[in-house]
């Protein structure tokens, strides 16, 4: 994470990092479900919109993460990867 004094420092887990990605991209209108995988230089996010187009929702997802990412106060910030597709078919 940043340092902002000399004497402090501080982690945060990848999976937490993950959880806080995946609650703020579930809070998107129109989005079903969120599977993310985050690594040191990648956030790897793959969503499922089911009613609205799936341009609006991308680029609410992008607006959203990226601020959640800039928000996580990491030293080096992971780059983002978004899929957004529609839910399979039934039967």
């Amino acid at each position: 994470m940043r340092r902002t004094h000399a004497d402090v420092r501080a982690g945060l887990y990848r999976e937490a990092a993950a959880l806080v990605l995946r609650d703020r991209a579930v809070e998107v209108a129109g989005v079903q479900s969120v599977r993310v995988r985050l690594s040191r230089a990648k956030a790897d996010v793959s969503a499922v919109s089911h009613f609205r187009e799936l341009d609006d929702v991308r680029a609410d997802l992008d607006a959203v993460l990226g601020d959640a990412i800039r928000g996580l106060g990491l030293a080096r910030p992971p780059s983002l990867s978004l899929h957004v597709r529609r839910p399979g078919k039934k039967g």
